[in-house]
């Protein structure tokens, strides 16, 4: 899945995300998620981590949050 086509946010379906093409990220304005895809070691390592096979490595984007300053 190519980040720059996310419109929403993944956690709080939020339309108020702005792209970060420095960083590859999709960062949402309302709940301060970080979005952005896993590179080929993450995958890796995330498969070795639940047992999949490597033909098959997660597609599972990573999430960071953040807290929001008040």
């Amino acid at each position: 899945m190519d980040i720059k086509q996310l419109n929403e946010c993944p956690d709080c379906a939020s339309s108020n995300v702005v792209h970060s093409q420095e960083r590859d990220q999709l960062i949402c304005r309302d709940c301060g998620l970080i979005y952005e895809p896993l590179t080929p070691a993450a995958q890796s390592e995330f498969a070795k981590t639940h047992n999949i096979t490597a033909e098959k490595p997660s597609r599972k984007p990573a999430k960071k949050k953040v807290k929001k300053k008040k």
